[in-house]
């Protein structure tokens, strides 16, 4: 028994060669890239133009093709491959006909378009869709807006009230100091003395930031605030009012956790200068 071409012979039967196979499967991939390639070129407005094959175009790519990957098939196997090419290009090929009437092939658009480069999707996607991405972009700048402001609002609060227990605790101390026999000590502090100690250069430019603890300390029913001229310059100062030992509280929990401020090193300091 003797196979026909494309075929070998296994035992008692005929198989498919599968390096014709294979090579046919690749050379078919290979024109179609080649043919829908500038297809695609010409969709992007990247120069190229749309193309129309005949007949004798089509052979000639393929028989360029497999030239370049023929070396372990014999002649009858290339003719068999490059049958089984042809064969594979009018099935996916779209028919159409030049000016003057002669059979030709093209890419279809569908095809064409899945050879675009990703860049070239992308922008036309962008460009058909422009009133959407716009829309987007808009929303998306709103949305960071909003979070940025919630996230500023937050870290605002939190900085004010590290500054409110600092203060608490410097006017708490400078009290009972002020108490003690021999101390020439007052029991107010001058509150724009509190201000430029407690905050940094960066933070006394944020205005709003010492408007909170301003804020806060108003709402504190422990301190009182009232105007002081000093030195022939009217001040405003506070003054702690409450019994008790509020920061040796503090210092109890914050030992217990483990934790020490920096910032009740520095309400000590100052409590110290203002009594020294």
């Amino acid at each position: 028994m003797r196979c026909v071409e494309g075929f070998k012979k296994r035992g008692r039967v005929c198989v498919e060669d599968g390096l014709l196979t294979h090579t046919a499967n690749k050379i078919s991939e290979l024109l179609q890239h080649r043919i829908c390639d500038e297809h695609a070129h010409a969709l992007c407005g990247q120069g190229g133009k749309i193309l129309v094959f005949q007949q004798h175009d089509i052979s000639s790519m393929a028989d360029e093709l497999l030239s370049k990957d023929a070396a372990r098939l014999s002649d009858d196997g290339i003719k068999v491959v490059k049958e089984r090419v042809l064969q594979s290009a009018h099935g996916f090929l779209e028919t159409t006909s030049t000016y003057d009437k002669v059979q030709a092939f093209k890419c279809p658009e569908l095809a064409a378009e899945l050879h675009r480069p990703l860049s070239c999707q992308a922008r036309q996607w962008v460009s058909s869709n422009i009133v959407f991405v716009m829309t987007f972009c808009v929303l998306s700048a709103g949305l960071l807006k909003i979070l940025w402001s919630i996230y500023q609002r937050r870290a605002l609060s939190k900085r004010a009230e590290q500054i409110y227990e600092q203060v608490c605790e410097i006017l708490e101390d400078n009290a009972v100091s002020a108490k003690a026999g021999n101390s020439e000590c007052e029991p107010w502090v001058v509150t724009s003395w509190l201000r430029d100690h407690l905050l940094s250069t960066r933070e006394r430019r944020n205005t709003l930031l010492w408007k909170k603890v301003e804020e806060l300390l108003l709402e504190d029913s422990r301190i009182d605030q009232y105007p002081k001229v000093i030195k022939g310059e009217a001040k405003v100062v506070l003054e702690w009012q409450a019994s008790g030992s509020l920061s040796g509280k503090i210092k109890k929990l914050q030992g217990a956790a483990g934790k020490t401020r920096s910032g009740s090193v520095g309400a000590i300091k100052l409590a110290e200068e203002i009594c020294g």
